[in-house]
């Protein structure tokens, strides 16, 4: 199901995150954003090749249980020792998900040990988040490799064998054991325990060293109160010690403006010793980038450090010359080696911004949201809705709907979407908006359950008032106001696309004091963006330009590893004078990178590992 966020110049273009649940309006999905995946296949749908002070030093295809190719099976990527392990992917089908293991000892010549590929429950897929940590304690000795899971399409949860996260011991990698499977939180939000833990977007495990105890951090994709946190010292048995964290309630993070930033949710987080005190970099969406003392991780006892705020115009656009809000969408970020600076990554799968704004009447220069149904034609650049709206009343009567063209207004209400829709296509309507009836909550959006050949989007009451030209309309009043027979004033309305780029890096400079208890500070620095992310020109047919994640150089505080998706493996130089590319690498073909990862062998040789979702693994050396 998609929806289409649409709210003026500072509108934000959002859909509901296939890997998220609790009907929250959250992110594009990580996949594929035009619809094609064309890497590794031919001379078109890619950017060219670039090597520039990167030498790629081996690379090694997975196989592909499903037997349809490699096309976005891949995901995330870590490793431990000579292994290194991605995770499969839901695409291009939910089938014989999990986890791939390869053998990096020979790191110009990884290959996939294919015995011990990890699988994940049916129904479940594993993609963002996995993670190997060495325990010794009473309970564990050894490699433990924890990944989240998330619910297959068409999966009704709750259901055994779905959601939560799943913990293998690695110790032996090419044989893998089951230590627990799908723990999480099992609380659903009217307090009642269900079968099935809460599907899980992201994790991170960390030993804090005071308490001697490992804990692991999950993104809970159900709740508002979506971060969890488990002690799982007892990887047999973890216990749930804090799943009441929710950052906007808890500490503020949001902000009133720009008015798009609305997707407020967790999505990924690393956690780090600096002086006494464990600190959690949370990247919370259009919440931004946020700080938290996770020392003691229990109910009352997290507190915030600091967090960031988005500026009210989108800082690569303006120097292009458009005045645009920023997007949002704090992914993914980690801390510089010596705790000075965050990078974090920004992403956006969709590089066009819908903005929809009322043209004439009382009400003209008006911004509005509005919600696109779930099986109607995307408002993008090629389609758009334009000119006078007609009222049309509920349309659930098809006699009683007047025949028209251009756009009609209906209110919710009697009958479905779907016979709405029906109602209008039949009477000459080339595109519908739906208004909220009266009702508590008449200023809420939803998503249409619709399907049809028009654009078909829904706006809140006061929206739908404004369109009808209904004088005095303000939210305060807009549930109580009447609908009239007819339009009081004739309005016209324009809901269309600009391009706005895809998603970018952000560098912030940080104050984290050694001591529990103190606030710190985070501040922007600089945005990076490769060119072609921001030039209308590569808009579509070259793959996903967006950013996607970021890993620091352990030893060095001012080199950083980047994925940019299609716009391949990235490296960076940042400090106090902003960011600047060192390096590049884009294959024959074209990448697709999904995650990135700083490695060491045995001889404590430095790699780069990246996961290219059409292919498998990438081995590089920086040159710098």
């Amino acid at each position: 199901m998609t929806a289409l966020v649409l709210s003026g110049l500072t509108a934000g273009l959002a859909t509901a995150h296939p890997d998220h649940g609790g009907g929250r309006e959250d992110f594009p999905g990580e996949g594929v954003a035009d619809g094609i995946y064309k890497q590794h296949n031919g001379d078109e749908g890619h950017l060219p090749p670039v090597n520039r002070n990167v030498t790629l030093v081996g690379k090694g295809q997975v196989t592909n249980p499903s037997g349809d190719g490699n096309t976005g099976r891949v995901a995330d990527v870590t490793a431990f020792g000579d292994y290194a392990y991605l995770t499969a992917f839901r695409e291009p089908t939910c089938e014989r998900t999990g986890v791939h293991v390869m053998d990096i000892s020979d790191p110009a010549h990884p290959v996939e040990v294919t015995s011990a590929f990890i699988p994940t429950s049916d129904g479940s897929y594993a993609g963002e988040g996995i993670q190997v940590e060495h325990i010794d304690n009473a309970f564990f000795k050894g490699d433990l490799l924890a990944h989240q899971n998330e619910t297959c399409p068409g999966e009704t949860p709750p259901a055994p064998n779905l959601g939560g996260i799943s913990l293998w011991n690695v110790t032996d990698p090419r044989h893998p054991q089951p230590v627990a499977l799908h723990t999480g939180d099992f609380t659903a939000p009217n307090g009642a325990l269900e079968a099935s833990p809460n599907q899980t977007h992201s994790m991170r495990m960390w030993t804090n060293s005071f308490d001697k105890r490992t804990y692991v951090v999950l993104v809970d994709d159900e709740e508002l109160t979506d971060v969890d946190i488990m002690d799982i010292t007892d990887p047999y048995h973890p216990v749930m010690v804090n799943d009441s964290l929710d950052l906007v309630e808890l500490f503020g993070v949001d902000q009133a403006t720009p008015s798009n930033l609305t997707s407020i949710f967790s999505h990924d987080m690393m956690i780090t010793k600096v002086g006494q005190r464990y600190v959690m970099n949370m990247n919370y969406w259009d919440g931004g980038y946020v700080l938290l003392d996770v020392t003691d991780p229990r109910p009352g006892k997290v507190k915030l450090i600091a967090e960031s705020d988005y500026a009210l115009l989108d800082e690569e656009r303006l120097a292009r010359g458009q005045q645009i809000s920023p997007e949002g969408n704090a992914h993914q970020s980690e801390l510089s080696p010596n705790k000075k600076f965050l990078l974090g990554t920004d992403e956006d799968f969709n590089p066009f911004r819908v903005t929809a704004k009322i043209d004439s009447g009382p009400y003209a220069g008006t911004s509005y949201t509005a919600t696109q149904a779930s099986d109607t034609p995307r408002i993008d650049e090629n389609t758009s809705i334009s000119g006078p709206v007609t009222f049309v009343g509920d349309a659930c009567n098809a006699a009683a709907v007047p025949a028209g063209t251009g756009t009609a207004l209906v209110e919710r209400g009697t009958c479905t979407f779907q016979v709405k829709l029906d109602n209008i296509i039949a009477k000459g309507y080339t595109s519908g908006i739906v208004f909220q009836n009266v009702r508590a909550d008449c200023l809420e959006q939803l998503t249409m359950l619709a399907a049809g050949p028009i654009p078909f989007v829904f706006v809140n009451r006061s929206t739908g008032l404004k369109l009808l030209g209904v004088a005095g309309v303000t939210d305060a009043t807009a549930c109580a106001t009447a609908t009239p027979a007819s339009a009081v004033v004739p309005v016209t309305t324009t809901i269309q696309a600009v391009f706005d780029g895809w998603g970018y890096v952000r560098l912030f400079g940080v104050n984290i004091p050694n001591q529990a208890g103190k606030a710190g500070s985070i501040s922007q620095i600089d945005t990076y963006a490769i060119p072609e992310a921001q030039d209308p020109a590569y808009a579509r047919g070259f793959g996903d330009l967006s950013v996607h994640e970021v890993a620091m150089d352990p030893d060095d505080s001012k080199i950083a590893y980047i994925s940019y998706y299609a716009g391949g493996f990235r490296v960076v130089e940042y400090g106090p004078g902003g960011i600047r590319e060192v390096g590049a690498f884009i294959d024959q073909g074209g990448n697709n990178f999904w995650g990135v990862e700083v490695w060491k062998d045995e001889n404590g040789q430095k790699y780069v590992l990246g996961s290219d979702r059409d292919f498998g693994l990438y081995v590089f050396r920086y040159n710098g």
